[in-house]
């Protein structure tokens, strides 16, 4: 092992040494790199190293059944994360509990005997007030429609 660097106990190596393995079974401690074996069980005197690995490969060789060397590439796909995908989903959680807390109060209002359709009037007034963007021209404000004007 040539090189001097080292994570806490194992020493990190530029190439995977001949007869070397990477170990799939341990995580690695430090980033792009992965644990290598010498191909030896624990009890016979196995050493181990961290190999440095680019991000988005990983790339080494291995002997096979017939010691042939056989280099392995390993690609990682990087996928766009699905934003929108993820926003929609959140705000359909989100409207599921709202609904489930207005059906609550509902709910409550029949038990008490208090008048329903001016909770839900006042509902209404409350997000019809929210306002969604502010004009820059005070001649000309954006004028919003109601949100229950289809329902």
């Amino acid at each position: 092992m040539e090189d001097n660097k080292k994570y806490k106990y194992w020493d990190i190596l530029e190439s995977l040494p001949i007869g070397w393995v990477v170990d799939k079974t341990a995580g690695s401690p430090a980033p792009n790199t992965v644990f290598i074996t010498n191909g030896k069980s624990l009890l016979n005197g196995q050493k181990r190293a961290l190999l440095r690995v680019e991000a988005n490969k990983i790339a080494f060789e291995t002997k096979n059944k017939t010691n042939e060397v056989v280099k392995k590439i390993e690609p990682s796909k990087q996928f766009p994360f699905p934003s929108k995908t993820v926003n929609t989903l959140a705000r359909r959680k989100f409207q599921e509990i709202l609904l489930k807390e207005v059906q609550f109060d509902l709910v409550v209002c029949e038990i008490e005997g208090w008048d329903k359709k001016e909770y839900i009037k006042e509902l209404r007034k409350l997000l019809n007030g929210i306002i969604f963007k502010k004009s820059k021209n005070k001649d000309n404000p954006i004028v919003h429609p109601n949100l229950f004007d289809e329902i």
